[in-house]
């Protein structure tokens, strides 16, 4: 637990040791490039013989594979995507390390999310804290093909938001991209549809009714998606009740705080209105997890979001006072979280060296 520990709060303390008389944009990119370094630091030097993940292990030994097989035999006794594989040999071909493969996907996905926030949190600091502690990060820890594949899609999203069909273009490429290397990236497609949103009341009434409908169809919208994608994805629940929650009140409360903000200042939501939009989506397909625990795979496509529309709700509350007071009880409730997940859920760190030395 301790380097857990050790990173978060080795990026809350280079946050203030960062002098502000550098100016704003220096700043967060000193600050982004030194978490940057940290996180990929912490990611990539797991060792996955120790960490007690599957699918860690299973990732590491494909990667390993890919060293001592062809493209064509990997195929043949593989049942991952094509383009993961091809993926993997040409990163084979070119650093043959098998550790190299954490790495890879620890400084891909932590740079293509510190970018999105870069472009578009208020806070940079907190938007990196909500992302690490209430955001992604935690399933980017072991699911590396969805991963990939969703940070390849939020290259999309920030071309999405340029609404010309040149970038239009560009962004179906990397969706396509996307899913050959997991298949559920076709998801991503509906947020050419999501674009088109306007938040209003009738749209979170519409969203109530689609959640209950998708509750009530959801073992023939998986068992559809079952065939199309010819995969096999199980559809009952095997969690407790109260599993998912607290995403649950993460999501809710964030979208509460939009609502706050949308009472004066209407300009606030029409900027963020994608990504409002994209998380109230994604609110709805993660509540059908208590259906279907594929759904909450599918979510992740639409929920990291949150990282945005958190930190930049709170930094836009009315007044300093009460932005002041949300801003601490966030950081607060982050730390807590990251703490509890760190101890419960992230697994005992151990670095590759020590398994290696054994």
């Amino acid at each position: 637990m301790l380097v857990w520990v050790l990173m978060l709060f080795g990026i809350i303390l280079v946050r203030f040791l960062i002098p502000d008389s550098i100016g704003e944009k220096k700043k967060n990119l000193i600050f982004l490039s030194i978490s940057f370094c940290i996180v990929v630091f912490v990611m990539g030097s797991r060792s996955p013989h120790l960490l007690g993940s599957n699918d860690l292990m299973s990732y590491f030994r494909c990667y390993g594979n890919s060293m001592n097989y062809s493209l064509a035999q990997m195929m043949e006794f593989s049942t991952l995507e094509t383009g993961y594989l091809v993926l993997n040999q040409i990163l084979a071909w070119l650093v043959p390390w098998n550790y190299f493969i954490l790495y890879f996907e620890a400084a891909f996905c932590t740079f293509v999310m510190f970018w999105y926030i870069y472009r578009n949190a208020n806070s940079v600091f907190l938007a990196v804290i909500v992302y690490l502690c209430l955001g992604p990060w935690q399933f980017f820890l072991t699911g590396f093909r969805q991963t990939i594949a969703i940070c390849i899609c939020f290259i999309a999203f920030e071309f999405m938001k340029k609404h010309k069909t040149l970038w239009d273009l560009g962004a179906l490429v990397l969706i396509a991209l996307a899913a050959a290397i997991h298949t559920t990236a076709w998801i991503f497609l509906l947020t050419f549809l999501i674009r088109k949103v306007k938040i209003t009341k009738k749209v979170i009434i519409y969203s109530v009714m689609l959640t209950l409908l998708m509750l009530v169809f959801i073992d023939e919208i998986v068992d559809y998606g079952n065939q199309v994608l010819e995969k096999n994805y199980v559809m009952a629940y095997h969690g407790n009740e109260f599993g998912g929650l607290i995403p649950i009140l993460i999501y809710v409360a964030a979208l509460i705080l939009c609502y706050l903000i949308w009472g004066w200042n209407h300009a606030y939501v029409e900027e963020n209105a994608f990504e409002i939009a994209m998380l109230l989506f994604g609110l709805c397909v993660y509540l059908t997890r208590y259906t279907s625990l594929i759904m909450e795979r599918i979510s992740f496509y639409f929920t990291p979001v949150i990282t945005i529309v958190l930190s930049n709700a709170i930094t836009r509350q009315r007044t300093n006072t009460v932005r002041n007071i949300i801003y601490v009880i966030c950081i607060v409730l982050c730390i807590l979280l990251y703490l509890y997940r760190a101890d419960v859920q992230y697994g005992e760190y151990h670095f590759y060296w020590e398994y290696m030395g054994g």
